[in-house]
């Protein structure tokens, strides 16, 4: 194929799942032929994933899209991305430039559209350098933390700040820390609830105008091969088709394969090279803030959004020397504005697609992410010298503890951002004696560590079901890796389980429930897709949740925040999960009713559970397999049956290593999971191995469409090959570009 922008000729080979292995002889050739390969697979996604960046998505979705377009353009996202990419170094613009114009070739060649766009008759406009910029931010400005604060604030107006603050620290479990010592730490029981009387009254003030991931590494010492393992796996909501992207790129610079992210070059988040292997977790770091404003905005403009099947809708956006309003009128009252280390200043975080992939040791590739900005993330590494390294990368604000809690008063001094934690004073491990790093979205570092990093961390379960698999391996191989990723024991099972049948054990009179206590009594704690007492187990603790949810005093809290987005909005008994295996453990009634016990709570809500499977899985307990309830129904953002994949039954829960949670309250059908696994072997690359949910294409009358899924579903990867020889096996198709 003859296409325009090219330096000399771009070879794309193609393996059995579609993979494309692009060789060029430079790097922008190589950056081109990515760009090239995510537009003949994800046409669809670059363009749907764009409107929603700049607040067009409403002109095809319609109304119900509505919110967030109006979230999008109070951030200022067009303009961000903007001043990003001018910022920008003269070699990161190339390489943001060479990816468009590969994206742009694709397009000129006018090859019918996927099923997506034609069934909304959308033909792209040209890709810029800025887009790259704008869809990576619009996934992480609503991936990061101000929907927990808000959440808090709001907790606070109906709680009371003493109860949100013991609720907070409430889950007396240990935590396995990613850098040590000290090896454990736990929460705070009694953290300080003189910064929530500040959310607090600043919540009182706004109430007057409105309403995962794991990744893992092992050094050689403790691998078969005598050099490290990587291996992971991203947690991210469910979508159709996936977020990240299976590739390669081969030219005289670097020779780099990974997962990339859609709509940017390179690979950002999981790849390795020719010497290095790095992967990303989200670390929870606090860089973002809210404010209650009370004061005329510093500037305002006016936007206009169209809206399929209805009138244009016109908005004001406005911002304040704090950040962007997000919500509410400052005109009118009080608002609430966001301040976001992406937002504040131009982000120099695109900086580093090309210099990591160049990188030759971890100590190269930790200088390389100096630049990066957000989301903080928990990078691990491990190079062909036999290092492995951790480090926190992204920039974290200092300010006051307050800012942390909630909502904060915008005219006090006291709440300004004063500066930022430096870069080499950022949680930092290069071969821990352990000869292992565990990242599971879990706190970091203990109580010593002289900086205030965040406390929105994920539960222990997760970090300590992977210590309790990888502390005492030797000799490991990537079969090993790939049975941990695979891993579905229960740690918080361990806790209600025995709670369920203390409780229920008087009230047992008929063979059924006998039967049903001795499956429980029986399991394991995997949640294998055919167990049964998983469904038992999922469905009683998903009623405890819904009961304490549906409690009048949290009324307040079951619709969004006055013109929150619907997809940045949890719903009590999500929020109420989360809490509720630390509540248990620590025999905490704090959200129970009054006079009631966790055993009367576990006892009801067992009957509702048996209820509910006999309703819904039919009389035969036999019949009541985890795997027929928790399902991936992936459904496409233009909620058109015909565009989604096939339905597939999936083991695991929230907690688990290999991870798939619902909709607490909601039903069972999987929302979030492990969107893409990976092992990465660094002595022979080769060896590696990944999977993601679905496939490469996007379009589903493509055959790598779902090709991938049941693997994936399995627990089972496929091959990665890398060498020129592995790659050249795997080759079943070969499309030439050329000048």
């Amino acid at each position: 194929m003859q296409v325009t922008g090219l330096e000399s000729e771009v070879v794309i080979r193609r393996d059995q799942w579609g993979i494309p292995h692009i060789a060029a002889n430079s790097s922008s050739d190589a950056f081109f032929g990515q760009g090239f390969a995510q537009a003949e697979d994800r046409l669809g996604q670059l363009e749907f994933d764009r409107r929603r960046a700049y607040g067009r998505w409403a002109q095809l979705a319609g109304a119900e899209a509505l919110d967030f377009d109006r979230f999008a353009r109070r951030c200022s996202l067009r303009l961000t991305a903007q001043n990003e990419y001018s910022a920008l170094s003269s070699e990161a613009k190339e390489v943001l430039t060479s990816f468009s114009a590969g994206i742009n070739a694709y397009l000129n060649l006018r090859r019918d559209l996927p099923s997506d766009l034609a069934l909304t008759k959308t033909t792209p406009d040209p890709w810029s350098p800025e887009d790259c910029c704008a869809v990576f931010l619009v996934r992480h400005v609503v991936f990061a933390n101000w929907q927990k604060k808000l959440w808090r604030g709001r907790l606070a107006a109906v709680l009371g700040s003493k109860l949100v603050a013991h609720l907070q620290g409430a889950d007396l479990r240990d935590i396995p820390l990613i850098v040590s010592p000290p090896e454990f730490a736990r929460l705070d029981p009694n953290p300080d609830q003189q910064p929530l009387n500040e959310v607090l009254a600043a919540m009182a003030h706004l109430a007057q105008a409105a309403t995962g991931s794991n990744a893992w590494a092992l050094h050689g010492s403790r691998t078969e091969s005598g050099l490290p393992l990587i291996a992971g796996d991203p947690h991210r909501a469910l979508e159709t088709p996936s977020v990240y992207y299976q590739c390669h790129l081969t030219c005289p610079e670097f020779d780099a394969i990974g997962l990339s992210f859609v709509g940017v070059p390179g690979f950002p988040h999981f790849g390795h090279s020719q010497r290095v292997a790095w992967a990303i977790t989200n670390a929870n770091g606090d860089y973002q803030d809210l404010y209650v404003e009370d004061t005329p905005p510093a500037s305002s403009r006016t936007e206009v959004i169209e809206v399929k099947g209805e009138s244009p809708v016109s908005i004001e956006c406005y911002e304040t020397p704090r950040g962007v309003v997000i919500f509410g009128d400052p005109l009118t009252g009080p608002s609430l504005a966001l301040r976001s280390t992406a937002l504040v200043d131009a982000s120099s975080g695109l900086e580093v697609l090309a210099p990591m992939l160049r990188a030759q040791s971890v100590s190269e590739l930790d200088d390389v992410m100096r630049n990066w900005i957000d989301p903080v993330n928990n990078l691990v590494s491990a190079d062909v010298s036999g290092d492995i390294s951790y480090r926190t990368v992204g920039k974290i604000p200092v300010r006051n503890r307050a800012n942390s809690w909630g909502p904060v008063p915008a005219n006090n001094l006291e709440y300004e951002w004063q500066g930022e934690i430096a870069f080499d004073e950022m949680p930092h491990a290069l071969n821990p004696e352990s000869g292992l790093i565990v990242t599971a979205n879990q706190k970091i570092v203990g109580p010593d560590y002289p900086h205030f990093l965040g406390f929105d961390y994920s539960g222990p379960d997760r970090a300590q079901r992977l210590h309790d698999r990888l502390d005492d391996i030797q000799r490991a191989t990537v079969a090993d890796m790939e049975s941990v990723l695979t891993d579905r024991v229960s740690l918080a099972a361990k806790i209600w389980v025995p709670a369920i049948l203390a409780a229920t054990a008087r009230d047992n009179p008929d063979d059924e429930y006998r039967g049903l206590s001795e499956i429980l009594n029986s399991w394991d704690y995997s949640m294998d897709p055919d167990s049964i007492a998983a469904s038992l187990y999922l469905v009683t603790r998903d009623f405890v949740s819904q009961r304490l949810a549906n409690q009048e005093i949290f009324d307040p809290l079951r619709r969004p925040y006055f013109g929150e987005p619907r997809g940045s909005f949890q719903p009590v008994s999500l929020r109420i999960w989360s809490l509720s295996t630390g509540l248990l453990a620590g025999n905490d009634e704090s959200l129970l009713f009054s006079g009631e016990s966790w055993p009367d709570l576990l006892r009801d809500c067992f009957s509702q559970a048996v209820e509910y499977l006999r309703s819904d899985l039919g009389p035969n307990t036999d019949e009541w397999r985890w795997g027929s309830l928790h399902q991936c129904r992936a459904r496409h953002p233009l909620n058109r049956p015909e565009l989604d994949p096939p339905v597939v039954g999936v083991g695991g829960e929230w907690d688990t290593v290999m991870s798939a949670s619902h909709p607490a309250g909601y039903g069972f059908a999987v929302t979030s999971t492990s969107v893409a696994r990976y092992i990465f072997d660094v002595a022979n690359w080769d060896n590696s191995r990944w999977v993601v949910p679905f496939g490469v294409s996007g379009d589903p009358a493509r055959e790598h469409f779902s090709d991938q899924q049941d693997i994936w579903a399995k627990g089972d990867l496929v091959a990665m090959p890398y060498s020129p020889e592995a790659v050249s096996e795997a080759t079943v198709t070969t499309a030439v570009l050329t000048p």
